[in-house]
Parts: structure tokens; C-alpha cells; sequence
């Protein structure tokens, strides 16, 4: 717990307090979306299709927002996103209650989706400048673990909110707490004195160019959760309204989220002899055995509650790994750029799990939308077999000096997560001394 005491003493008590705040509008806005024009417009159909405009505007604007932070800075950058979302939010409310035409609500949704601040993906920025030394890398995993209790508890509490608030208020009083949660919390955030300084002048050199093939496997990867989560929730849904308990849908899915919050903060204490490859492929093997539990348990409550429990446990190590080796891989002023894209690959997953879960579901009942996430953690369990050969040359080596024998730097990959000091501006191939020790 020392490790978790770390980040507090890092950055202060508040910044934790601020990222976490700040990123619930994001957990908001789709089922705010969905509430304000279901209860506007008494159509499904119409409430999906701007739910769809708003994913598919943050799927597009997180690598755009993630470039424009590395190139300008998170702080202008973050401030910007954040104003600009609050309008967005504020506008779709506004065209709702006028009656616009759905095509404008669509168009205003995509707006609010493109301009998320992504204050997930940012922070892990942050923290991997903040642990750059070789001295302190040993505290990165415990970041990241942090992050992904974060990030769950977020999409837990976020819909929770909606739901809280559209009982107690008008249908478009969530979009607009979720506004004002982006001027008090977002806002704050990108001014945050941990933001990075912006370390180019004026363009990026021939050698930070991102490595497209490990870059694009991990995106991969993350769509491939995010196919699950997607999936999951419309197979949740389905099973709940089937089985003549349409309000505890809900309630269900909240169990993967509590099992991967807490496994989030337990996987800080994964044995340090595990690199980070074998991390991500050996959570890929675990997350694909998870998802065949639904399908197979998935016919009872107990059973979909205990194989919603253990893909919750088995979720979070996999998101942190594939998260830790995004921010491995590639030049260190490209950061916010791979963190960005990686989480697109998320919402992306997101949008075509739910998508496909819900034809399966209208042709063959819940049991059709719980084989969704079996076949895609299989596909995923293929694409991490072959994952080493472009994850492995992409890894940033150590500094001069940092694998000394018995120096912190030299235990730091394996503990951490990631590769010799991953966020050293130095580039190029990974010595075979240093790739050939990590199992994975």
C-alpha cells in the first residue's frame, strides 16, 4: 500500500480527486443521450442512433484530441475540449426540448462525443512522466493498476448518475451535470501542474514516428474488449428482459464492474518476474476462458452472475497490460497520441459488440448475444499469440546505464510493466539481453 501512498504524496490529494471527477462526464453522456431522447421522442430506434453518432464522434476525436496534446500541450488542449464538450452536452439538451430534427441531435451527439477530453488515456501521460526516473518506474504498475479501478469505477458510477438524477429531474438534467462536472472537474484537470511540458518545437523529428504495427495490434486488442463489454451489456439486457426482470439488468452488470475495480487495484501486486508481454497474453488467455463461462453459465442467475464476477476479475489485468504496453511502445512525445488511439479501439468495440449482440439477441435470444464475446476473446487470444514479434522491437530500451546489475532500473520492466525506462526519450530497438529475460 506504500505504492498506492506514492501517487498521493506525487500529486496531491485532489488530483486523484479531480481525474476521477473528471472523467464521469464521459461515463455519462451516452446513457444521457439515450434517457433524454428516448423520453423526447418515445423511440428506441432514434435514442440508439444518437447514442451511436456520440461513440463514433469519441471513437473519431480521441486520437485527433491525443495528437493535438502532443503537439500543443495537454493544458490548451484539455481546457479547449472540455469548454467545447460542455456546450456540446448543453446544445443537445437544447435541441431535444426545441424539437430538432433528429439528424441535428445526431450531428450535435458527435460534436459532444469528439470533443471527450479523454482524461483516461491523458493521465496515464501523466503518470509515466511523473515515474520517467529509472529511481521511481517501480511505482508505474501501481499507476496504472490505479487507473483501471478508476476507469471501472467511473462506468459504474457514471450511468448510476444518470439514472439517480433522471428519477429526480428532467430527462436532460444529467447531460447537464455532466456540463458542469467538465467546467469543474475537466478543467481543472488539464490545468493540473502535472500536465507534461510539450517536449517539440515546432515538428516531430523522423524518429518519433509511431510503430503503425504495434500500435494497430494493440488497438486491436482493446477493441477486442471492448466487442465484450458491448456485447455483454446487450446480452445482460436481453437476459434481464427474458426472464421477466427488466429493471435488474442494471444490478447485473455492475458485477463485472466491482470484480474488475477490485481486481484493478490487486494487480499492483502481480509478481515482478512478469513482463509485460506475458502480462497481456496470459490476461488474454484468462479473459477468453471468462467469456466461454458466460456463454456456457450464462442459462441461470447464479450462473450469469458468477461468469459476470469472473470476467470482471479477469478484465481489468488484461486493460492495464494493453494499456502499460501502449505506453511502452514508440516515442515518448507521441504518448498522448498512442494512449488515444488505444482507447478508441475501446469505444469502437464498444459500438460493433453492441451492435451485433443485439441482432444475435433478436434472432436467438439472450444465449445468441452471450456467444459474441466467446468468439471475440478467441480472435483475441490468436492475435495476442502472435503479438510478440511487433510488440517486442517497439519497446523503448533503457538509458545509458540503467540495467546495471542490481540498480532499481534493472527490476523496474518486470514490476512495472513496461519496458526498461519506458518514457526515456531515447529510441530504437530493445537489446536482446533485456527483451529475451521477460517470459512473455
Amino acid at each position: 500500500m506504500s505504492r498506492y501512498r506514492a501517487l498521493v504524496q506525487t500529486t496531491g490529494p485532489f488530483f486523484l480527486v479531480t481525474a476521477f471527477f473528471a472523467r464521469l462526464p464521459a461515463a455519462m453522456g451516452p446513457l444521457g443521450v439515450v434517457t433524454l431522447v428516448a423520453a423526447s421522442t418515445g423511440s428506441f430506434a432514434v435514442a440508439g442512433a444518437v447514442a451511436a453518432a456520440f461513440g463514433l464522434g469519441a471513437a473519431v476525436g480521441g486520437p485527433v484530441v491525443g495528437a493535438l496534446a502532443d503537439r500543443h500541450g495537454q493544458r490548451p488542449i484539455g481546457v479547449t475540449a472540455a469548454v467545447v464538450d460542455a456546450v456540446a452536452l448543453t446544445a443537445i439538451v437544447l435541441a431535444v426540448t426545441s424539437g430538432a430534427a433528429p439528424v441535428v441531435v445526431a450531428l450535435v451527439a458527435a460534436l459532444a462525443g469528439f470533443a471527450n477530453p479523454q482524461v483516461g488515456p491523458l493521465v496515464r501521460v501523466r503518470w509515466a512522466a511523473l515515474f520517467r526516473d529509472p529511481a521511481r518506474t517501480r511505482t508505474l504498475p501501481t499507476a496504472f493498476s490505479y487507473e483501471g479501478a478508476a476507469d471501472e469505477l467511473s462506468y459504474m458510477a457514471g450511468p448510476a448518475l444518470v439514472g439517480i438524477i433522471a428519477l429526480a429531474g428532467p430527462s436532460g438534467l444529467p447531460l447537464i451535470i455532466a456540463a458542469v462536472l467538465l467546467l469543474v472537474a475537466a478543467v481543472p484537470f488539464a490545468l493540473h501542474p502535472t500536465a507534461p511540458p510539450v517536449r517539440v518545437a515546432a515538428a516531430f523529428h523522423h524518429r518519433d514516428r509511431l510503430p503503425i504495427g504495434a500500435v494497430s495490434l494493440l488497438v486491436a486488442a482493446m477493441a477486442v474488449i471492448g466487442v465484450l463489454f458491448g456485447a455483454t451489456q446487450t446480452g445482460v439486457t436481453a437476459y434481464a428482459e427474458e426472464t421477466g426482470l427488466p429493471g435488474a439488468a442494471g444490478l447485473i452488470y455492475a458485477v463485472l464492474g466491482v470484480g474488475s475495480a477490485a481486481a484493478g487495484v490487486a494487480t499492483a501486486w502481480l509478481p515482478a518476474r512478469w513482463g509485460p508481454i506475458f502480462r497481456y497474453a496470459t490476461s488474454a488467455v484468462a479473459l477468453a476462458g471468462g467469456a466461454i463461462a458466460l456463454a456456457v453459465l450464462g442459462t441461470s442467475l447464479a450462473g450469469v452472475l458468477v461468469a459476470m464476477a469472473v470476467l470482471g476479475v479477469v478484465s481489468a489485468p488484461y486493460l492495464i497490460a494493453v494499456n502499460a504496453l501502449a505506453s511502452a511502445i514508440g516515442p515518448a512525445r507521441r504518448a498522448s497520441a498512442v494512449m488515444t488511439l488505444v482507447a478508441s479501439g475501446v469505444v469502437a468495440g464498444v459500438a460493433a459488440g453492441a451492435a451485433v449482440a443485439g441482432r444475435l439477441a433478436d434472432a436467438h435470444g439472450y444465449s445468441g448475444a452471450f456467444a459474441v464475446p466467446a468468439f471475440a476473446t478467441l480472435a483475441g487470444l490468436a492475435l495476442a499469440a502472435a503479438s510478440r514479434r511487433l510488440l517486442a522491437p517497439a519497446l523503448r530500451p533503457a538509458p545509458a546505464g540503467a540495467s546495471a546489475p542490481g540498480s532499481a532500473a534493472r527490476v523496474a520492466p518486470a514490476s512495472a510493466g513496461v519496458a526498461p525506462a519506458s518514457f526515456a526519450t531515447s529510441h530504437g530497438r530493445p537489446r536482446a539481453r533485456e527483451t529475451s529475460r521477460h517470459p512473455g
